[in-house]
């Protein structure tokens, strides 16, 4: 992937990425936390990792239905949200009750893998700030535009990132007028 590609990737999916940041560092501090305790640190390891990558792939299914819902438009997107909620809801059941009936791991450690995902939502605001540092601000208020909009608001496929000096945005816009009128 080029970089331009990353960081379109970023824009586009920056409240799903900045959930799994989030979701990455609370499990890391977690696993920290793990350690502490005394007792089968690999079998706790091993569930909250399972619980985490659990909760990116339902952080992942979350965005992925919240958009074909607002496609469906006011009639099918209720429906839509019901029935991917409760996919993510009994899948989420169903490895939790599979790692209680086969002891591979914590269960308890999973729930907090899994619970990350909440944590990581209340922390999301503090992560977009840092990604706009990141990132720039202005680029997350610009990409956030329709290409609509923005032809309407700069002009059809004009771009304020490649266009000229402010010169050479005059003498376009003379010439444009010229045309015109």
């Amino acid at each position: 992937m080029t970089k331009n590609a990353v960081k379109t990737f970023w824009i586009r999916h920056s409240t799903l990425i900045e959930l799994w940041i989030g979701i990455l560092l609370w499990s890391l501090v977690i696993q920290l936390i793990l350690l502490l305790i005394p007792g089968a640190k690999g079998h706790n390891a091993l569930g909250l990792w399972i619980g985490a990558l659990s909760a990116l792939l339902v952080a992942a299914h979350m965005e992925h239905s919240i958009g074909r819902a607002l496609d469906a438009g006011e009639g099918g997107a209720p429906k839509l949200l019901i029935a991917a909620y409760l996919i993510r809801y009994f899948a989420m059941a169903a490895m939790l009750a599979a790692l209680a009936l086969t002891d591979v791991a914590s269960p308890l450690a999973a729930f907090a893998g899994l619970m990350t995902l909440k944590l990581s939502a209340y922390l999301q605001p503090l992560t977009h700030r840092i990604s706009e540092r990141v990132c720039g601000k202005e680029v997350f208020e610009r990409e956030m535009i329709p290409p609509e909009v923005q032809d309407e608001m700069f002009g059809k496929g004009k771009n304020p990132e490649t266009e000229g000096s402010p010169e050479e945005q005059k003498a376009d816009d003379i010439e444009n007028q010229q045309q015109e009128g």
